[in-house]
């Protein structure tokens, strides 16, 4: 989000984009009524937009250093929904995703570790330890992110994304100069690799639902816990594994191949909330027996 903000304002954007209307910018929201919290604490013209502007880029390097995490993360969230309601047309689904995944990162332990606020706790005090950190926040954020491909797979209702469209929707948008990086006449060679990634688009975004499932699998059996013939299924398969594999792979061939803005990288940030607390610290999961059923 940093790297975004920074380039918008290395464009000299800023006031096109998060402006009001009536100084050449995009923003329209200075016309609505009520008025913006923004607008209303502190008037609608362009010193408002540099403070909002300015506000989330030390927001967003401070929740990056781990300086006053909740509170950058709470900050973040309030300007960025400002900024997106001054410019409506330019809030993007990654906007919208992020924040709602800030609101989470909010009322989670962030901070605690791996951060500018640890590091000092620990200097001034060398007894002092890490409190327990609630894990809702995790898994509720993966909730979020199954949830979003999920939706993202049904609303591909288009015939280039299924067989009785040949499977063409990859190579339509490589084709596209609106979102392709760069133009490549050797595409119609590979046609087929183009709808190979065209069905495993829409098997890892329809799988949303069956990770889920892997995941409350491996949680089962770390417990002991008997499992059901799918979650038996899911784990003999390597569901997890393939599918955060199909992941990783979507969005690095997003980013490599398309213009898609901060989207590819703005999602595979999340993606360490997929491994748990146990996985993070490097400890392996205790494989208890299953018990027998009948």
């Amino acid at each position: 989000m940093l790297a975004d903000y920074l380039h918008a304002g290395s464009l000299g954007l800023v006031e096109t984009l998060w402006g009001p209307g009536r100084d050449g910018g995009f923003g329209i929201r200075e016309q609505w009524e009520p008025a913006l919290t923004a607008h209303a604490l502190f008037g609608a013209d362009l010193g408002t937009t540099w403070l909002l502007y300015g506000t989330a880029c030390l927001a967003t390097l401070t929740l990056a250093l781990g300086a006053f995490a909740r509170t950058s993360a709470w900050t973040l969230v309030l300007v960025s929904a400002q900024l997106g309601a001054i410019h409506p047309h330019g809030d993007r689904g990654i906007d919208i995703a992020l924040r709602a995944a800030l609101v989470l990162i909010a009322c989670s332990g962030c901070g605690k570790v791996w951060s500018a606020e640890a590091w000092w706790r620990r200097r001034r005090d060398p007894a002092w330890r890490v409190p327990a950190i609630p894990a809702w926040p995790r898994r509720l954020l993966v909730l979020q992110l199954l949830w979003i491909y999920f939706c993202a797979g049904l609303h591909k209702t288009q015939s280039p994304w299924w067989p009785a469209g040949d499977y063409e929707a990859l190579f339509i948008i490589l084709n596209d100069p609106h979102f392709a990086r760069w133009e490549i006449p050797w595409l119609e060679n590979v046609f087929f690799l183009t709808q190979a990634g065209t069905a495993s688009t829409m098997l890892f975004e329809l799988g949303a639902p069956l990770m889920g499932v892997a995941l409350w699998a491996h949680r089962k059996r770390r417990r002991g816990q008997s499992l059901s013939r799918l979650q038996r299924g899911v784990l003999k398969v390597r569901v997890r594994e393939l599918w955060l594999l199909l992941g990783v792979g979507f969005h690095v061939a997003l980013a490599v191949t398309m213009q898609l803005g901060i989207f590819p990288y703005g999602m595979l940030a999340l993606y360490p909330a997929f491994v748990g607390s146990r996985a993070a610290r490097g400890e392996a999961a205790p494989l208890a027996a299953e018990p027998e059923t009948a």
